[in-house]
């Protein structure tokens, strides 16, 4: 087993992989993330693929995952910078060409993305900007987002031959901020769209809230793309 840890541009990533991996695992979730090196190793075992964990700065959380600038979603709250290309592009150009240099994959087979919250949003718009991941799981994505769902129904995903996996908690739509209170029904409506276009689905519904449960949660996103 490999295992490497380095930043670049603020962003930690801790990675994990069998020395014969061939696929490789990203996954955004806040900085301090609740799981060890031990929880990566394993899951990398259990699946004979590369894990790499990308922690995001919390300063840097609501800018770089989202697509366009917008106010806080509540009163008071910052506004969000809206640099997901910026991120993007270090994912493409920085994180990418180090892991799996690094992690001595000479050629890699396939790519997924695993997102949290704002990172399950960011999942699926890079899905629709580049065909760099396979297939893509978003947990608890902020489908909430202002704007978004337009933007969606403009996107074409016929001919992604990945699969898409999307969570949320049974609490989420119930959350007191107004603006999050759309959360299932969009998802929802993602959900039907991809469908549609010819995208293999799978949606679950969990207990608790946006914040319950996030290894079993993550577990369930690994088990759909990868078992």
């Amino acid at each position: 087993m490999i295992s490497k840890t380095f930043e670049t541009d603020s962003l930690k990533c801790v990675c994990v992989a069998p020395e014969d991996a061939k696929h490789v695992v990203y996954m955004i979730y806040p900085e301090m993330s609740v799981f060890s090196e031990r929880w990566l190793g394993d899951r990398s075992s259990k699946y004979g693929c590369a894990i790499c964990m990308l922690e995001v700065p919390g300063d840097r959380w609501n800018d770089w995952l989202t697509p366009w600038p917008e106010p806080g979603a509540a009163p008071g709250e910052p506004p969000f910078a809206g640099k997901a290309e910026e991120f993007l592009a270090i994912i493409i150009d920085r994180v990418i060409p180090f892991v799996e240099k690094e992690l001595m994959m000479q050629e890699v087979v396939e790519r997924d993305l695993i997102g949290v919250s704002l990172g399950g949003l960011f999942t699926l718009w890079q899905w629709a900007e580049c065909d760099l991941f396979n297939s893509i799981g978003s947990l608890s994505g902020s489908f909430w987002y202002e704007g978004f769902m337009e933007w969606f129904e403009k996107q074409t995903f016929t001919g992604k031959t990945g699969k898409a996996y999307f969570l949320l908690g049974t609490e989420e739509p119930k959350s007191k901020v107004k603006a999050f209170q759309t959360v299932g029904k969009n998802t929802t409506e993602v959900v039907k769209s991809l469908k549609t276009q010819g995208v293999v689905v799978e949606f679950d519904w969990v207990p608790g809230n946006h914040f319950s449960n996030p290894d079993k949660r993550a577990d369930k996103a690994l088990e759909a793309l990868l078992g």
